[in-house]
Parts: C-alpha cells; structure tokens; sequence
C-alpha cells in the first residue's frame, strides 16, 4: 500500500491488518504535513506483526523487492494540496 501513512492509507491498512490480512506499507514522509502526525497514523500498525513499513520515495527508488508476492496493491500515495500539485 503506498501511502500509508496518510489519513487513509492508515485507515486503510488499519481495517486490513485487523481483518488478517498482511500489509506492506509504503511511504515517503514528504514534507507537506508534519512527520509527527503521519508517525502517529502508524503507530497502532506498527504494534501489528501482520503490518511490515518501508519508509520509501516511489519517484526515486527501485520498491520492485517490496512487490514480490503481492496481490493487490493500493496506490494511496499522492501529492498532498491540490494547488500545490497543479503549480508544479
């Protein structure tokens, strides 16, 4: 799952991983809100042994190993702040 640790990533991954199910969540920290709050989404996940985190920059990094196995992947990650987005 990339963007895990967004508001609805975590969520998410949150109903996921009480369901059962193994979750690989992704996520780059990007700066548009503070690290503490998106540190705080996981925090419930990271206590899950059925929930496995890779803070990872999709634009930049090779997450193929990551892939391996996978069935489903929920794509989450986006540029938060639509003005912004449009801008650049």
């Amino acid at each position: 799952m990339t963007g895990a640790a967004g508001f609805v990533g975590s969520h998410l991954a949150e109903r996921l991983t009480a369901e059962g199910h193994t979750v690989r969540g992704i996520d780059a920290f990007m700066p548009y809100y503070p690290r503490p709050l998106k540190e705080g989404n996981l925090a419930t996940l990271r206590t899950r042994e059925n929930f496995h985190f890779h803070e990872v920059d999709l634009r930049t990094a090779d997450f193929s190993p990551i892939l391996d196995g996978v069935d489903v992947v929920f794509h989450l990650a986006a540029q938060a702040g639509l003005r912004r987005s449009w801008s650049e």
